[in-house]
């Protein structure tokens, strides 16, 4: 009776997640019987599961007006904006935050600078600061910060499964602290704290210049270089939650002039503006970036004999100035290499977003059963990830 129970309990899931797809994926209300074509179920269990979802304030239904006679049918669609989640990069150089909705529409976006040492303080900061952008055309409620139901945070360092930050150069003030039990306190919330590069690897792999790949191996020259990895469409954490930690071996430097860690570059200020310099044809910017990538290669090519991974997403710089990264530095790891068979170099999809994007994205995964109210609703990625439009208004704060 148990298991009967229990399969009748699985089978009323299921059709409650399909349901919930089909009117997320909708752009208007859908009836019943539009919805049991879409879904293949019965219009009989399409009707009881609309009442659980009503119930549960996930579906609205409409009467739509009909110039004919007749009682019209009701409507049904998706009660997106009864919830919202959020997602934050917090760093050194202060705080960026996205607001989406229950469906992953991605509805508000704020950046914040950094005030002083960058705290937690940030966090709400650029939290409110999104929420006080205009909404667009057509939401049927003001963007109040009473409906989050979860929120995601990046942060750069080693951060354990609880979301405490157990390390990290670039905000040694920090570590120590329980990140995610401190901030769920304060904004009254689930919250699920993970490493940015990480984020930005699950970014690019769910929907990013990664996708359609489980295995992505993700590489980001910035102010430092960092490498995550993702396999079987997972970040890949290790045991301690130190995969892709390169720069903790000791005496370890990816390049002559790292201090710390820090990239240090002679023909531009930094990596970004050296990659434009050489994309526009500057043979010092040209020769830095080559010598770069030399230096660098060994440790790339270490990493994908161990992992042997699907596509290299990299992320250096502005996108139109990509190829003057990936054509030496894809050349350098080929002449490390012994096997003729290797991944392809490609340019992040996501650029400086990924980390935020990756971040309300990992809410979704890790608070779904919260956020919904009922189990295994697919996190909406696509909607997360899909390029920037008018639904999404920035301000920089």
């Amino acid at each position: 009776m148990e298991t009967a129970r229990g399969a009748a309990q699985a089978e009323r899931a299921a059709n409650q997640v399909a349901c919930l797809r089909f009117l997320a994926d909708a752009d208007e209300a859908r009836t019943v019987g539009v919805i049991s074509e879409g879904t293949g179920l019965s219009r009989p269990t399409v009707h009881a599961v609309l009442d659980d979802l009503l119930d549960a304030g996930l579906v609205e239904a409409t009467s739509p007006a009909t110039a004919g006679p007749g009682r019209p049918a009701r409507a049904f669609q998706f009660a997106r904006d009864a919830g919202l989640v959020a997602g934050v990069d917090l760093g050194p150089r202060g705080a960026r935050a996205i607001i989406c909705n229950l469906a992953g529409d991605r509805i508000a976006y704020a950046e914040v600078p950094p005030n002083g040492t960058a705290d937690l303080s940030l966090i709400p900061q650029a939290l409110e600061a999104a929420a006080a952008t205009p909404e667009p055309a057509g939401s049927r409620h003001a963007l109040d910060l009473g409906r989050l139901r979860a929120i995601g945070v990046g942060l750069p360092g080693v951060v354990e499964a609880d979301g405490r930050l157990r390390a990290s150069l670039a905000m040694p003030h920090l570590v120590g602290l329980p990140v995610g039990e401190l901030l769920a306190k304060e904004l009254g919330q689930p919250v699920a704290v993970d490493n940015d590069i990480k984020l930005a690897a699950l970014a690019e792999q769910r929907g990013g210049a990664g996708r359609g790949y489980s295995d992505v191996v993700y590489l980001q020259i910035g102010h430092r270089l960092s490498v995550s990895i993702v396999l079987n469409g997972v970040i890949r954490q290790g045991r301690h939650r130190l995969a892709g930690e390169l720069g903790a071996q000791r005496g370890m430097r990816w390049t002559r002039n790292a201090q710390r860690g820090q990239l240090v570059w002679s023909a531009r200020p930094t990596g970004a503006e050296v990659l434009t310099a050489a994309a526009a044809g500057d043979p010092g910017a040209q020769a830095e970036l080559e010598d770069f990538c030399t230096q660098i290669a060994p440790r790339i090519a270490t990493v994908l004999l161990v992992v042997d991974p699907e596509v290299v997403v990299v992320r250096g710089g502005a996108a139109a100035d990509s190829g003057a990264l990936l054509r030496p530095l894809a050349a350098a790891v080929e002449n490390q290499l012994v096997f003729p068979e290797r991944p392809p170099f490609v340019a992040s999809a996501l650029g400086r977003e990924a980390v935020v994007l990756g971040a309300v994205g990992n809410a979704f995964d890790q608070v779904k059963s919260g956020i919904y109210g009922i189990q295994d609703v697919p996190s909406p990625w696509d909607r997360i990830t899909h390029p920037l439009t008018d639904t999404l208004e920035r301000t920089t704060r």
